[in-house]
């Protein structure tokens, strides 16, 4: 799984034409441990996946898809696009049309 992912964020980053210097200024990770982990080389913690994927500007689910999961990447896409880029906004119909109502912010259960 994390050479899939590292994979990923390495397709991702070339994607965005990112160098490996500007993904770790932006992600905070080193552009060691960086390359250790788009070569599958290092285990990632959760904390990596979000960092990563907020450099790339990618919602961190994205970085942990399998090859079966491909058709919910390219409709996420599709969203960012409508949504000019907003992550959030794009995040937030996703989880609306694939989940169900969002759950409703700044209320504790019950």
């Amino acid at each position: 799984m994390a050479a899939r992912i590292g994979a990923r964020i390495r397709e991702l980053r070339r994607e965005k034409k990112m160098s490996l210097a500007q993904f770790a200024k932006a992600s905070g990770l080193s552009k060691g441990h960086i390359s250790n982990l788009e070569n599958g080389l290092a285990v990632m913690s959760v904390s990596t996946i979000y960092a990563a994927a907020g450099a790339l500007g990618v919602p961190p689910f994205l970085l942990c898809m399998r090859e079966e999961d491909e058709p919910f990447t390219q409709y996420f896409d599709n969203l960012l696009r409508e949504e000019d880029g907003d992550l959030g906004r794009a995040a937030e119909r996703f989880r609306a049309l694939f989940f169900g109502k969002p759950p409703r912010r700044g209320r504790g259960p019950g």
